[in-house]
């Protein structure tokens, strides 16, 4: 397996805490497309604080279920 390849899926720490604290945003992750899922991560991978990665996982639940 290529490591770029892997590397553009893996989930940021805090994403993955975040979601797993949250099932409906964990739900709603689970349904998004390829590309979406592609968004969010990169989104979580720009984020500085604590408050910005709830917001994302957030906006996932209410925005997506």
């Amino acid at each position: 397996m290529d490591g770029q390849a892997s590397n553009s899926y893996d989930m940021p720490m805090g994403l993955s805490f975040q979601l797993g604290a949250n099932p409906k945003a964990m739900d709603a992750y689970a349904k998004l497309n390829d590309e979406e899922k592609r968004q969010v991560v990169e989104a979580a991978r720009n984020v500085t604080t604590k408050s910005e990665m709830h917001q994302i996982v957030r906006g996932l639940e209410q925005n997506f279920c």
